[in-house]
C-alpha cells in the first residue's frame, strides 16, 4: 500500500512521492528465522554502497531469480508471471538523474531492472525487493493488472487516484529509480536528511507516536522520504507478521526481504571479518605489539551467538586491530561499537579507537572501564582532513592485569554530524596551520607553551611592523542568503603592561560583491574572547575569511581558539515577522513578533523584534534545535534584549541546554532597561551522547514586556 508522504517533502519538491507503509496487502515478509528485530537500526537500513551498487547482479541473476520465485506462479497471456512478462519499452533520454535508457520490443522484466539499474545508479536488487515489499509481484502465484500497473506504487497517493503518467511496470521501475537519485542529488531540499536527526512517525496515525532517528546515510534516507515510517516494537517483535494497530511495515519488509534474499544490506566490501569471532577470529591482529588472544567458543559467556574474544597484555597500551578497506570521504563518518567485559569481577580499563589512514591519518578514540557484566562502547569519527582508503578499529589494552573479554563489532559508514567550527587549527595546535598574512607581510609564529595557552598547549603570536595589516585564513563554504556567521577568537597582549588594539572581521567572498562585518577591540594582560556576526545578504558567497587586523606595533598579540560557526538557530531576528520554531519552554508566556515600521521602535538586528511577557515567573520562551553534538566542542548563545517600558528594568536568565544523555547547562542572569543589551553564555560540552540544543530565556520579571532580537547559537 502506497502512501503519499505530503510532510517528508520539502516545499520545493513535487508531490509525487510515494512510499511503501504496507499497512494492508504487504504486512508480511518472510519469516527471516534467522533475523532477530533488536538488529534492526532505524538509521541505517541499507548502505549507500549497496543501494547505488547498480552492477551487483546481471540479466541473467535476475532472470534466475525471478524463474525460482515465480516457480509456483501461475500466469494468463494478459497476466503473465513476472518472470515471464515483456514489455515494448521507450528510449529515454540522459537526464541529470539517469543516463540514457536504450528501450526496444519485447524487453523481459530481467532486462527493464538491470537495465534501468544502470542507467540510474541503483542496484537491481534494491528494485526487486521494492517490487515485493510494495506489491508482492516477485512471489505471487496470481499477478493482477494492478500490480503491474502500479508495480512500486509510484503516483499513488492515498489521498488520491494514482496518477496515470505513471502507469505500467517499465513507467514505475524508471520513475522510482529516477526519484531515488532525486532524493540524492537534492539532499538538503528534502526534510528527511542523513546526518542529523529526524523525527520519524510509526504510522500515519499521529497518535501512536514517534521517535528521533538519527540517519546515517543517504540510502536510508531515500527510504524514509519513499516511506516515512518506521517500525516499531511489536513490528520487529514479529518480523514475519502482524505487529499491532501502530504498525508499519514499508521498511521493516525492506530490510527483511534484502536480508533473506541477498544478506545484510548494511554490509559492503568494507565489512568486518568475524565481528562476532564466530568460528573464530579471522581479520583480527595485534595492532601494535605482540600480545595474548584466544577465541573461545562457550554460549554461556559469549554476548553474540557462541563465541567472544580474550586478550591481555604485559605491556600497557599494546591492542588488538582489524582494517577494514572501506574509502571515505570528508564529511563521512564512521561509528563502531563493541561490548567488552572484565574475565573475573575486577575492573579492565581500555580503549575503542577508529583511525583513518590513506591519506591524513585522523583518529578518535572511547575510553572504557568495565567490569564482570557485558557492556556496549561506542566510538565516532567524523572525517575532517582527508579521505581514507583504510578504516581501522584498534582495542587498547591499558593495564597488564587481568583479561579482557571482547564481542559482537560492529562497524557502519553515514555523514557526520555538521562541523562545528570551519576554522583551520583554530587552536594553533602544532603549528600555525591555514593561518597567514592577510593584506601585507606580518609576523607570525606558532608556540607551545601550556602555562600561557588559553587551553591546549599551544597558541598563536603575531606582530607587524606596519599598522592595518592581518593574520588571516580562507575556505571553502557555501552559506545561503540569509544566514549568519560569527567568527571568536582569545586574544591577549604578549606585554601585561600595554593594550594592544586591532579589528577582528569575517568577509563572504565570493562572485557577489562581498559582505562583511567588522568589531575593533583591545586586548590586555588577561585572554578575551572577540567575536564579529556578519549576515550573508548576497548570493554567490563561497568563501569564508576570518581576518585579525593589527592596529598597534611595538606589541606582540597572542591569540587562541579561533572559531567560525554557523547561528543553528531559525528566525533568530525574527524577519518578515516569522516565529518560525520558537515555542514556550517552562509555564506560560504571551509572545508577539512587531515591525520597526509599524512600532517606530528600531530593532537591534533586521527590522523586526519579538515581544514577549508573563503572568508567571520563571516561565520561558526557547528552541531547540535536533543536532548530534561533538565532545570537545563549545557552543556559545547570544542574545539582544531590552525592556519595552522605559521606566523599569526586565530581569530574566539566558540558559543554553545540551539535550540527551547526561544533560548540561550554562546561563548567564541579567537585568536590563530600555536600551538594547546583549546577553551571552558559552557551553563546552563535555558529556556524550547530546542530540539537541535548547536556547531558553528565563522570565523573571511579571507586569512589563521583553523585548528580544539578534537570537543565535553558534
Amino acid at each position: 500500500m502506497s502512501i503519499l508522504n505530503r510532510l517528508a517533502a520539502s516545499a520545493l519538491a513535487v508531490a509525487l512521492i510515494v512510499t511503501g507503509l504496507g499497512v494492508v496487502g504487504a504486512s508480511t515478509a518472510p519469516a527471516a528465522n534467522a533475523l532477530s528485530g533488536s538488529s534492526f537500526d532505524a538509521g541505517n537500513i541499507i548502505s549507500d554502497a549497496t543501494f547505488f551498487n547498480s552492477s551487483s547482479i546481471g540479466q541473467g541473476a535476475v532472470q534466475s531469480f525471478l524463474t525460482s520465485h515465480g516457480s509456483s506462479c501461475r500466469g494468463t497471456a494478459a497476466l503473465p508471471c513476472l518472470k515471464d512478462y515483456t514489455q515494448t519499452t521507450p528510449t529515454r533520454a540522459a537526464t541529470k538523474y539517469c543516463s540514457t535508457y536504450t528501450g526496444g520490443a519485447g524487453q523481459t522484466a530481467a532486462k527493464i531492472i538491470v537495465d534501468v539499474g544502470v542507467a540510474c545508479g541503483i542496484n537491481p536488487q534494491v528494485l526487486l525487493v521494492m517490487l515485493q515489499k510494495e506489491q508482492g509481484l516477485v512471489d505471487t502465484s496470481s499477478p493482477t493488472s494492478y500490480m503491474y500497473r502500479s508495480a512500486l506504487g509510484y503516483g499513488c497517493p492515498d489521498t488520491a487516484a494514482c496518477d496515470s503518467t505513471y502507469y505500467g511496470f517499465f513507467n514505475q521501475v524508471y520513475a522510482a529509480s529516477a526519484q531515488f537519485q532525486s532524493y540524492s542529488k537534492n539532499s538538503s531540499s528534502w526534510s528527511y536528511q542523513p546526518g542529523r536527526y529526524n523525527n520519524i512517525l510509526y504510522n500515519p496515525n499521529a497518535s501512536c507516536g514517534s521517535s528521533p532517528v538519527y540517519i546515517q546515510n543517504q540510502a536510508t534516507a531515500n527510504l524514509y522520504i519513499y516511506t516515512p515510517y518506521q517500525p516499531n516494537a511489536a513490528a520487529l517483535a514479529n518480523l514475519g507478521g502482524q505487529g499491532d494497530g501502530c504498525s508499519a511495515y514499508g521498511n521493516r519488509n525492506f530490510w527483511v526481504y534484502f536480508n533473506t534474499w541477498f544478506g545484510d544490506p548494511t554490509s559492503s566490501a568494507g565489512s568486518l571479518k568475524t565481528p562476532s569471532f564466530e568460528g573464530g577470529s579471522v581479520g583480527w591482529e595485534p595492532g601494535n605489539g605482540d600480545v595474548n588472544r584466544v577465541a573461545y567458543n562457550d554460549r554461556s559467556t559469549a554476548e553474540d551467538g557462541s563465541w567472544y574474544y580474550a586478550s591481555n597484555t604485559s605491556v600497557v597500551g599494546r591492542s588488538i586491530a582489524q582494517d577494514v578497506a572501506h574509502p571515505v570521504q570528508t564529511g563521512d563518518q564512521v561509528t563502531a561499537t563493541m561490548w567488552f567485559r572484565s574475565a573475573s569481577g575486577a575492573s579492565f580499563s581500555g580503549s575503542l579507537n577508529l583511525w583513518g589512514t590513506g591519506g591524513s591519518t585522523e583518529g578518535k578514540g572511547t575510553a572504557f572501564t568495565v567490569g564482570s557484566t557485558w557492556t556496549p562502547v561506542t566510538v565516532k569519527l567524523p572525517i575532517r582532513s582527508s579521505a581514507h582508503s583504510t578504516v581501522r578499529l584498534e582495542i587498547y589494552m591499558l593495564q597488564t592485569d587481568g583479561t579482557l573479554f571482547m564481542d559482537n563489532a560492529s562497524l557502519s559508514f553515514g555523514a557526520a554530524p555538521p562541523l562545528k567550527n570551519l576554522v583551520s587549527t583554530p587552536g594553533f595546535e602544532g603549528g600555525l596551520g591555514a593561518w597567514a598574512p592577510g593584506n601585507g607581510f606580518v609576523n607570525a609564529v606558532a608556540y607551545s607553551d601550556g602555562a600561557t595557552a588559553r587551553s591546549g598547549t599551544w597558541y598563536g603570536a603575531t606582530n607587524t611592523p606596519v599598522a592595518g595589516r592581518s593574520l588571516a585564513q580562507e575556505f571553502a563554504a557555501k552559506p545561503a542568503v540569509g544566514s549568519r556567521y560569527s567568527f571568536s577568537i582569545w586574544v591577549k597582549s604578549a606585554f601585561p603592561s600595554q593594550t594592544f588594539s586591532g579589528r577582528l572581521t569575517l568577509w563572504g567572498l565570493g562572485s557577489g560583491a562581498p559582505v562583511s562585518n567588522g568589531l575593533d577591540f583591545t586586548a590586555g594582560a588577561a585572554w578575551k574572547k572577540v567575536t564579529v556576526t556578519t549576515d550573508i545578504s548576497v548570493s554567490g558567497v563561497n568563501r569564508l575569511k576570518p581576518e585579525v587586523y593589527l592596529n598597534t606595533t611595538g606589541n606582540t598579540l597572542f591569540l587562541d581558539d579561533g572559531s567560525v560557526s554557523a547561528n543553528i538557530l531559525t528566525a533568530g531576528s525574527f524577519e518578515g515577522g516569522s516565529f518560525d520554531k520558537w515555542t514556550t519552554g517552562n509555564g506560560q508566556i504571551n509572545q508577539a513578533v512587531y515591525s520597526s515600521a509599524a512600532t517606530g521602535i528600531p530593532a537591534k538586528n533586521g527590522s523586526y523584534f519579538a515581544a514577549t511577557n508573563t503572568g508567571t515567573a520563571g516561565s520561558s520562551l526557547a528552541q531547540t534545535v535536533q543536532r548530534e553534538l561533538i565532545v570537545g566542542d563549545s557552543y556559545s548563545a547570544e542574545v539582544w534584549v531590552r525592556s519595552a517600558d522605559p521606566n523599569a528594568t526586565f530581569t530574566g536568565t539566558l540558559a543554553l541546554w545540551a539535550l540527551g544523555g547526561s544533560t548540561e547547562v550554562a546561563s548567564k542572569d541579567f537585568t536590563v532597561g530600555a536600551k538594547w543589551t546583549k546577553v551571552a553564555v558559552g557551553l563546552p560540552l563535555k558529556a556524550d551522547g547530546h542530540t539537541s540544543l535548547k536556547f531558553e530565556i528565563y522570565e523573571r520579571t511579571t507586569g512589563t514586556t521583553l523585548f528580544v532580537d539578534g537570537a543565535q547559537v553558534f
